[in-house]
């Protein structure tokens, strides 16, 4: 019931479309003064909390206004807060919940791998993958047992270049240099299937 009422009030107030139409992010985060940052900060976490908006979207733009590195910093403290209350509401709610949403079968799955004894690299795994639903996991994770601080570093980190690779291709965008966004775009096309085929060989050494 806490999430449907989540929902509405995010629906009814607007803020989905909000954050699912770029250019009113733009103008959004073009606010003067500390204003701008602060609300790109609060973008990025809201993004976490409602998890079926992509995370690209937010991450491009807050790219493209403040630039690569500045958008990088505003956008991985407004990630890492929602990542971090969005773990506090996984405890709150609880297993039943989250069992109807993502299955048992998955969060048995994610509980297990924060409780073996390569706990830590197989989350930051789960988070460096690329299209992991890694908003809804973190709510996910707080039913692993984890400590919220562990959680927020070893998620981030695996989030880190993903979200780089995002801010990076904005701020090429906001210069119109289509071949560096090109060249980013390879780089993480290629990162990501070097990825995936190291981690199916790693399942395939393990079978």
């Amino acid at each position: 019931m806490a999430l449907v009422v989540a929902f509405l009030v995010t629906w009814k107030t607007g803020l989905i479309g909000r954050l699912s139409d770029y250019d009113r992010l733009i103008a959004d985060m073009r606010s003067s003064g500390w204003r701008g940052p602060l609300i790109c900060v609060a973008i990025q976490f809201a993004q976490v909390i409602i998890f079926f908006i992509p995370g690209e979207i937010t991450q491009i733009a807050s790219g493209y206004v403040f630039g690569a590195w500045r958008g990088f910093v505003f956008s991985t403290v407004g990630i890492l807060l929602g990542s971090g209350v969005a773990f506090l509401l996984g405890r709150v709610i609880g297993r039943p919940t989250f069992e109807k949403i993502f299955g048992a079968e998955t969060l048995h799955k994610l509980r297990h791998s924060a409780q073996s004894p390569k706990g830590r690299w197989a989350i930051f795994l789960l988070f460096l993958t690329p299209g992991a639903p890694k908003d809804a996991m973190s709510y996910g994770a707080g039913l692993s047992g984890w400590p919220l601080g562990r959680f927020v570093l070893i998620s981030g980190m695996g989030r880190l270049p993903a979200l780089l690779a995002s801010t990076v291709f904005g701020g090429q965008l906001q210069e119109r240099n289509y071949t560096a966004m090109a060249a980013t775009a390879a780089v993480a096309l290629a990162a990501g299937v070097g990825f995936y085929l190291y981690q199916r060989k790693a399942r395939w050494v393990e079978e």
